[in-house]
């Protein structure tokens, strides 16, 4: 009879959905915990001091071993068990068989052998830390945020604008050899920044200059300006475009030809009817491109040289530079604070994220 009714679950089509639905939240639960650790770790470490960061075995709480004053010593606590009792004691000798260890407090003296022994830790918590490193003299903090927000704003409309744009001339219109510009529009996905990088560099710092020069009779650099890393952006993204093509592809055709009896042209129907029907796949475009371009080292780390054009991925490494190390407990407090904005507006527009990137990679 029970194998009989095993036998009878195991066919039943709702306890094997149900199974399944169990299994696959186990495995998304194990994963987000392996995901989660190192940013458990950042927090956990912008907390601690420059000391107790590399403690072994890692500590994820920021404990601390304390001292205090016995006899004109400065002596570590511990947490001694003796007679099945634990107290907090100050070590005056470690010693495997027969270690001595005061009571601060009475100045008793008790005996105990090592093993028996644990630093005495409390948690405490260095919130200064953040403080320390947005208000660092050599690194401010405040000048890279405004310099990143202002990049990654402007670039993430110019890629929306002309990716959004491009991607209904080629899901909506009809040209000859539009498939096959399309194509080699993603085969330059196929080409590393290290292949464009020099070329992109020499045009943005001479050619272009020495012929806008020539043209107004003027002396323009644009050397350590954020024109070189602006501009491009209002000439689109493959990969975006792609993305929007896809999603203008699943819009049912009849909302052109209705727009266009009522005499809208081409600009007219794309803005007026398509960009409004595109929201969600337009919002996961401007969170990736956003995304993207506030945490984008290559670009400015060529182009700029003046510390307050910086961004923040380039001050990161300017904040070790000027310690002549790694302060790992001020790099992660100043980590955090360039990567809250993006936990935020993440949060913040998940739903039409996911819904954006979902409608475009299915109905596409």
């Amino acid at each position: 009879m029970a194998d009989h009714t095993r036998l009878w679950l195991w066919k039943s089509k709702k306890f094997r959905h149900r199974a399944v639905q169990v299994v696959c939240t186990l495995i998304a639960l194990v994963g987000a915990v392996i995901i989660l650790i190192p940013v458990v770790w950042m927090f956990s470490t912008s907390l601690k001091t420059r000391f107790n960061v590399s403690s072994l075995p890692p500590d994820f709480i920021p404990r601390e071993s304390q001292k205090v004053e016995v006899n004109g010593k400065s002596l570590f606590l511990y947490d001694v068990t003796i007679d099945g009792e634990t107290r907090t004691l100050a070590a005056v000798k470690l010693d495997p068989e027969r270690g001595e260890f005061v009571d601060p407090d009475t100045g008793e003296v008790f005996y105990a052998p090592a093993s028996a022994a644990r630093k005495h830790r409390i948690v405490i918590a260095h919130w200064e830390n953040y403080r320390e490193a947005w208000t660092f003299q050599t690194t401010p903090f405040a000048v890279f945020m405004k310099n990143t927000m202002i990049y990654a704003t402007v670039s993430m409309f110019g890629e929306l604008l002309s990716c959004s744009l491009v991607a209904y001339g080629f899901a909506r219109l009809r040209a000859p050899g539009k498939n096959v510009l399309f194509m080699a529009l993603l085969a330059t996905m196929m080409l590393p920044w290290a292949v464009i990088m020099i070329p992109s560099y020499v045009l943005f710092t001479k050619y272009i200059p020495d012929f806008l020069n020539k043209l107004f009779s003027s002396n323009i650099k644009l050397a350590d300006t954020w024109w070189p890393l602006m501009v491009p952006k209002f000439f689109g993204s493959a990969y975006l475009i792609f993305l929007i093509r896809q999603f203008y592809m699943s819009i049912n055709k009849e909302y052109d030809d209705a727009a266009r009896i009522d005499g809208c042209g081409f600009f007219q129907t794309w803005w007026r009817i398509i960009i409004p029907m595109s929201q969600p796949a337009l919002t996961a475009v401007a969170i990736l491109s956003f995304t993207w371009w506030w945490n984008e080292y290559m670009g400015p780390l060529i182009y700029l040289s003046s510390t307050h054009k910086l961004p923040l991925s380039v001050g990161l490494a300017n904040f070790q530079e000027a310690y002549g190390g790694t302060p790992w407990h001020l790099m992660m407090a100043a980590s955090l604070i360039a990567v809250a904005p993006l936990i935020v507006i993440f949060f913040a527009l998940n739903r039409y994220f996911i819904q954006g990137v979902v409608v475009s990679g299915i109905k596409g």
